[in-house]
């Protein structure tokens, strides 16, 4: 499977913070880019790398947590 590097750094993050955390944090993204934030942490549940826990557009949290298949590709 191809990943982009972005999507490497986020995995790669989440391997360091024990595999929960903001895809917002680890992109830096604001609320402006909200939209394009949950787009991304759900290509990244499509490609079955991570799965969606949490999302609060007021707090700009978006939560995943890796799957085994994430783990593989984060470390």
């Amino acid at each position: 499977m191809e990943i982009s590097e972005t999507e490497r750094h986020v995995l790669q993050s989440l391997v360091k913070k024990g595999s929960v955390g903001n895809v917002m944090e680890f992109l830096n993204w604001s609320q402006v880019d909200f939209d394009k934030g949950f787009e991304f942490a759900n290509n990244l549940q499509n490609k079955d790398l991570v799965k969606l826990l949490y999302s609060n557009f007021n707090k700009n949290l978006i939560v995943v947590e890796l799957t085994l298949e994430g783990i593989k590709y984060g470390s």
